[in-house]
Formats: C-alpha cells, sequence, structure tokens
C-alpha cells in the first residue's frame, strides 16, 4: 500500500467515478486532500464522508474566473502541492463531423483542454516555487491513443492533454536543483461508474455492447483499476516514469479484435 503521509494532493472531478475512488485511496494512504468538482452540495457530503482530511472547493474548470479563484484559497492555505490528479472531463453525444455543433466542440474543448491546461498551470507553479518536485497524473482515454469515429470533440481533446503531458513533462523532468516534477496520463477503456453509469447503461444496450467489445479482455474496467495505476504514478515508486500515457484499457490499444 501507498503511504501519502504528510502529503498534500489535489484531484480534479474528485467526487465521482474515477476521481471519486482515487480521492478515496489517497485519503486512506494518509494524504491531506483538496477535491475540485462543479456540484457543491455534491461535493460539500463528498468531503463530510471522507474526513477532515479532505477539503471541497466548488470549481468549475471550463471557468478561468473560478479556477484563478480555487488556487489562490489554495496558494494561501497550503504551504505545498505534492501532487496532483487532473480528472475533470466530459464526453459528447456521438455524431459525424459533418453533422456536428460547433457549440458542442467548443464545451468539450473547453473543459477537457483548456481546464487540464488551467490546472495544471497553477499546480506547477506551486510545484516550482517550494523547488521539491511533485507528480502530475492527467486523464486521458483509450479514445486519445486510437481514434474512435463519432466522438471527434472527445478523441481531440484526450489526444491534446496526452500531447500537454508530454510538453510538462518535457520541461519540468529536471529542475535547477535536481529536483523532478513527473508529469504523466493514464488512458483509461470504459470504466463502470461515472459516464458509463447503471442508468446510461441500461438506457442505450447496444452502445453498451459496443464498448464492451472495444477491449480485448470483453469487459468493463473498475474505477479501482484505473486508481492502481494513478497512485502508482503519483507515488515514489514510479520516480523513473515521466511523459508517460498509460493505458488501462482492457486491450483496446493492443489493436483490432
Amino acid at each position: 500500500m501507498h503511504d501519502f503521509s504528510g502529503k498534500v494532493y489535489l484531484v480534479t472531478g474528485g467526487t465521482s467515478g474515477i476521481g471519486a475512488r482515487v480521492s478515496e485511496r489517497l485519503v486512506e494512504a494518509g494524504a491531506q486532500l483538496i477535491v475540485l468538482a462543479r456540484d457543491s452540495d455534491k461535493g460539500a457530503s463528498f468531503a463530510d464522508r471522507l474526513g477532515s482530511n479532505c477539503r471541497f472547493i466548488q470549481c468549475d474548470v471550463a471557468d478561468p474566473l473560478q479556477v484563478d479563484e480555487a488556487f489562490g484559497i489554495i496558494k494561501r492555505d497550503y504551504a505545498k502541492l505534492d501532487g496532483a490528479f487532473n480528472n475533470a472531463g466530459i464526453t459528447a453525444a456521438y455524431g459525424k463531423i459533418a453533422d456536428s455543433c460547433a457549440d458542442n466542440w467548443e464545451t468539450v474543448m473547453n473543459v477537457n483542454v483548456n481546464g487540464t491546461y488551467r490546472c495544471m498551470k497553477h499546480e506547477l507553479q506551486m510545484m516550482l516555487a517550494v523547488g521539491q518536485g511533485g507528480s502530475i497524473v492527467n486523464t486521458s482515454s483509450c479514445a486519445g491513443v486510437m481514434p474512435i469515429g463519432g466522438q471527434a470533440a472527445y478523441v481531440a481533446s484526450k489526444h491534446a492533454i496526452n500531447a500537454m503531458t508530454q510538453v510538462a513533462a518535457i520541461e519540468n523532468a529536471k529542475l535547477e536543483n535536481d529536483a523532478c516534477i513527473r508529469v504523466n496520463a493514464v488512458a483509461p477503456g470504459p470504466i463502470l461508474g461515472g459516464m458509463n453509469s447503471p442508468e446510461r447503461l441500461l438506457a442505450a444496450p447496444e452502445n453498451t455492447q459496443r464498448k464492451i467489445n472495444v477491449t480485448a479482455m470483453k469487459r468493463f474496467g473498475l474505477a479501482d483499476e484505473v486508481a492502481n495505476a494513478v497512485l502508482w504514478l503519483l507515488s515514489e515508486q514510479a520516480s523513473y516514469v515521466t511523459g508517460t500515457i498509460m493505458p488501462v484499457d482492457g486491450g483496446y490499444a493492443s489493436g483490432k479484435f
């Protein structure tokens, strides 16, 4: 089991799905946790359940003013930031580019790409100011490794996150004091919970089966299985790993079946 005692971590989109499980696991491992999410009632209830080592700050990462305000609080109240999991993201309805809506494109890109950029910029600033290094993990997707039709905005946004991840990894791999801020991403396949809630899966059985069939293992993954990878990347066990886009996808990225 990882030990994050005495360390401060941030999770965006941290109250449901993969983000919630990573948040729970970090607190269980002794971390002081800050959770950012849009829903204030859900966030407050989630933080109460996790206890005194979890603090919730309401923040929509698509809104630059809210991001600036949230990080203003974090920078004021915390002397350091040891790691972050940038998990906030959305998808869009399936459809071809020719039939797509520009507003939907801009919404997905603003949350997934701009939101990740805004948070990562602040996180890097905090880590650089202390000068002791750190670890950042971003949430990509199997669709950011191998594109799929009908999801142009989502696929493009996750490819952009991969590129930002690797640029940040290169820029911060060797700092002046020989510290390192490691920056990696996980690329989950279809995972139960979050975007794949029981209600959504039951409402669209053909789409549910399609998601299962794109994996070599022919099953959905669990949030815990992605959390295992995230916590490893955040930990010192991954001390020589940076710039990696790690598939946790049941074999999706291995090819056609």
